[in-house]
């Protein structure tokens, strides 16, 4: 007498062969509408397959020409604000936390390049400028 390999009833027939989440398990009658029909085939696990590793563009470098604009932090308050934005609303739609918004708008964090980029691009500012050489 075989077992129920879902609920752990005893099975009195042969039991049904299903596939549940990719594994052949033999199951009782109620514990059948839980999986796909086996159609009696063999059991063929799906051999893992790795996801193509992505290859990353290359990083946003600024030389020593351009800087983060003194005022950084009351530009991007400024902007979100026109929007109506709360940090909470922008935080979603640029896809960055909150709190590290604040962080940047209260002026004790600098953003990074990839984060300004992304400032730049949603609220259509400028948040980098060019360091005249003095020569």
């Amino acid at each position: 007498m075989a077992s129920c390999e879902i609920c752990g009833i005893q099975i009195m027939d042969r039991g049904e062969k299903v596939l549940v989440e990719g594994n052949l398990l033999t199951v009782c009658k109620t514990c059948s509408k839980r999986g796909k029909p086996s159609n009696n085939q063999p059991n063929i696990q799906k051999s893992f397959v790795r996801p193509k590793k992505m290859i990353k563009p290359n990083k946003i470098t600024f030389d020593d020409s351009t800087i983060l604009v003194n005022d950084f932090s009351e530009v991007i308050r400024k902007s979100r604000m026109i929007k109506g934005l709360t940090h909470e609303q922008l935080g979603i739609l640029i896809k960055e936390r909150a709190s590290l918004l604040r962080k940047i708008e209260s002026g004790s964090l600098k953003p990074d390049e990839e984060l300004t980029k992304k400032l730049e691009r949603f609220f259509r500012i400028n948040l980098y400028t060019e360091v005249d050489s003095g020569e």
